[in-house]
């Protein structure tokens, strides 16, 4: 039985260096997280947008509800590879309240609190080379009474 434990035990070896070239993978997504943070900084600073190339922001702002369920598909099936940064106050039919939405490269959320003034919606989106019409004919089909 002894020599039997040795075998496991050199198995257990094989499986030490599986794990070793799984660990430099991990180390290769590593580099890359770096190389999106570093592109993540670079849109931090808000007054310096407007100078960066091909940089650009669309604003949308409509006086009519906003469908929950087409903005959903908006986010997830439409909006821009380029879009990296978005913000706005939304006002969705199937809600009463107000929603504050924040989207930073694939991660959004959404906040809701009461609305203290008139409901309208209103989303600015920042990214590279944006398609300006594009992204108002999607957010404009996203109102609850668009066809």
């Amino acid at each position: 039985s002894h020599s039997h434990d040795h075998s496991s035990h050199s198995h257990d070896h094989s499986s030490h260096s599986h794990d070793h070239s799984s660990h430099s993978h991990d180390h290769s997504s590593h580099s890359h997280d770096h190389s999106s943070h570093s592109h993540d900084h670079s849109s931090h600073s808000h007054d310096l947008i407007n100078n960066i190339e091909g940089f650009t922001s669309v604003s949308y702002e409509t006086f009519e509800p906003f469908s929950l369920r087409k903005f959903q598909y908006f986010l997830d099936n439409q909006i821009s590879q380029n879009v990296f940064r978005a913000k706005g106050i939304l006002w969705f039919m199937e809600s009463e309240r107000k929603h504050i939405f924040h989207l930073s490269g694939k991660r959004f959320s959404l906040d809701d609190e009461k609305w203290t003034k008139e409901k309208s919606n209103k989303i600015v989106l920042i990214g590279k080379n944006l398609d300006h019409q594009t992204i108002k004919n999607q957010l404009s089909s996203c109102r609850f009474n668009s066809d």
